[in-house]
């Protein structure tokens, strides 16, 4: 099943259901030579709260049902396996060449076909990123953003022909921060990422990516605060909530 996600300030998208029933979101049109999957909370076995597609065991989810919604998921995926690291709030990249764990990172890129790169999330940004010479995946909240992670993401793989891909994540409509960090990510990136006390990290990372040379930024407009009969929210659900799966692969060097 294939339907048109309205949206008003975001890139096309579409929400599908994959065989085996995991419901997913994917930029419209996709884009060449890769293919990208934001994943939603439908589709999987967990119980509320974490109903139902949440690929954390650390949220208090029972082992037995996150495994099955990885299984639901990589079914979703072709049968690919994924390579993934432990997120750490922070600006690090890791270049893989084949699936598996990877330790520390807030971002990976390949240059290799055959397997995913993933990241989870629940508020924070996912950033894929597609180029001439690979693909990319970030996880981007509020330090990696001022960090930079996504530009250091770009700059590894190479920014000639990149695409970057800004998935559902907590908004300017419903992330308010602090007066400080307001004041901070103005500082860093201009009045325009902050209303008041509410952060845009889109925002904020659509001016990191075009610093590192992308120069087509496709924001699909989805807020995990806004939208939680699809995505998991921290900020809005708190503690006893799942987490969201993003995930890229290459599909052709």
């Amino acid at each position: 099943m294939r339907q048109e996600l309205p949206s008003t300030d975001g890139a096309p998208a579409a929400i599908q259901t994959a065989t085996g029933g995991a419901v997913f979101v994917s930029p419209q049109p996709e884009p060449s030579g890769a293919k990208v999957w934001f994943f939603t909370r439908l589709g999987g076995v967990s119980e509320q709260p974490y109903d139902s597609l949440n690929v954390s065991v650390k949220v208090g989810d029972g082992e037995a049902a996150v495994t099955e919604n990885l299984r639901l998921i990589q079914q979703a995926m072709a049968g690919r396996n994924s390579a993934w690291v432990k997120q750490v709030a922070g600006d690090g990249f890791i270049r893989v060449s084949t699936a598996g764990f990877y330790g520390e990172a807030d971002a990976l890129v390949t240059s290799k076909t055959g397997f995913s790169l993933v990241v989870a999330i629940a508020d924070c940004a996912p950033v894929a990123l597609v180029g001439e010479r690979g693909v990319g995946m970030v996880h981007s909240g509020w330090r990696g953003t001022l960090a930079g992670v996504a530009a250091n993401a770009v700059w590894e793989m190479g920014a000639a022909g990149t695409r970057a891909y800004i998935g559902p994540c907590i908004r300017g409509c419903c992330y308010e921060v602090s007066e400080e960090l307001a004041r901070t990510f103005a500082g860093r990136f201009g009045e325009d990422v902050v209303s008041g006390r509410y952060l845009s990290l889109p925002a904020a990372i659509r001016m990191n990516l075009q610093e590192a040379g992308v120069e087509h930024v496709h924001d699909l407009g989805l807020c995990s605060g806004c939208r939680p009969d699809l995505f998991y929210s921290h900020r809005k659900q708190g503690p006893l909530t799942g987490r969201n799966l993003a995930a890229v692969t290459r599909t052709s060097a």
